[in-house]
């Protein structure tokens, strides 16, 4: 790797390797098993980073509190000697026909990671034609012989089948990549008092015709903005629109670092109702949920309304039976 480069090191302690060993309990094939043994260490030590780096994961979410492990500990309790030699051959042979599982970590609001394993002599990081899509990034994760280590080498952003280790980004650049992946998926309010649309985002005379604006919008609101979702909803394909409404106020309280009133409303789209069941729902940043209500027979659409202070980050989130979208926000 280029000496400009800086990689990160991660102790597999018990606590790692019991994680590994739970994952490949009940699989009856044992390449198989051994497969995921080792794509749950590389997980496990970019989750571990990430976590030190104040990133969020799903993975860890479940699988530490499976085990009722702290999220931030560093065990350095020696691996058993067994598990080393049980799995040691089989890495430096397996792995270089690159027949690994796919070995995906998604960091919560930003997107999916993968976690690929490198031998400990190889020039290369291989990724699979299986994972070369829904992915923003790639990790080469290189383990030491003994399996008490793993070193975090750094990333791409490219899904070719081969990449030298040379021409990864460092772990220095995955943070701040992960960094603008996270503020680009927020979607700023205050651009939009600046007359500035989100991409992804319309105004609501793109979105509905003049007919459907009259009898849905008011007019007092100054900046109405939309997005179009489609939840694979079993309603004729049925989309959906979220709408997030500010009024003429907003601006002036912003300037005043006043709270400014927010209104998100969820219509149909080539639909005249809302699917029963259907729930929208306010949530703060940490995790606790400020409002939601649910659609019921024949709702043309459901709203909430909220106040929110400058600088203040929400989400709003769209819950069917088979899915659930979150759009994130900042004020």
């Amino acid at each position: 790797m280029n000496a400009e480069q800086t990689s990160f090191k991660v102790p597999l302690s018990f606590a790692a390797h019991e994680i590994a060993d739970k994952r490949r309990q009940g699989i009856s094939n044992a390449e198989k098993a051994k497969k995921i043994y080792l794509n749950t260490l590389a997980v496990y030590a970019v989750n571990y980073y990430l976590d030190c780096m104040g990133f969020e994961t799903n993975w860890s979410d479940y699988e530490l509190e499976q085990l009722h492990i702290p999220q931030v500990i560093v065990m350095r309790e020696p691996v058993p000697d067994k598990v080393a030699q049980e799995f040691s051959k089989y890495f430096l042979q397996e792995f270089t026909n690159g027949k690994s599982l796919c070995i995906d970590l998604e960091v919560k609001n930003i997107g999916k990671i993968e976690c690929r394993p490198v031998l400990p002599d190889a020039e290369y990081l291989e990724i699979p034609t299986e994972v070369k899509s829904e992915r923003i990034g790639y990790v080469a994760v290189q383990f030491s012989q003994s399996l008490k280590s793993a070193t975090i080498l750094g990333f791409t952003t490219q899904p070719a089948a081969k990449v030298h280790l040379s021409q990864l980004q460092s772990v220095d650049n995955l943070l701040d990549y992960l960094t603008q992946k996270e503020q680009s998926a927020k979607v700023n309010i205050r651009q939009w008092l600046e007359g500035l649309i989100t991409e992804g985002w319309q105004t609501v005379d793109e979105m509905f015709n003049p007919q459907e604006m009259s009898l849905r919008f008011a007019r007092f609101f100054s900046i109405t903005r939309g997005k179009k979702f489609d939840l694979g909803l079993q309603l004729n394909g049925t989309s959906v629109a979220l709408i997030v409404k500010l009024n003429s106020e907003s601006q002036e309280k912003i300037q005043n670092q006043e709270d400014i009133d927010i209104v998100v409303q969820l219509h149909p789209l080539e639909a005249a109702c809302l699917p029963p069941g259907l729930k929208l729902a306010v949530v703060e940043e940490n995790g606790k949920e400020v409002d939601a209500v649910i659609s019921r027979q024949k709702d043309n659409w459901i709203e909430i309304k909220f106040s929110a202070e400058l600088d203040e980050k929400f989400s709003v989130e769209i819950i069917s039976s088979e899915s659930k979208v979150t759009q994130n926000f900042v004020v």
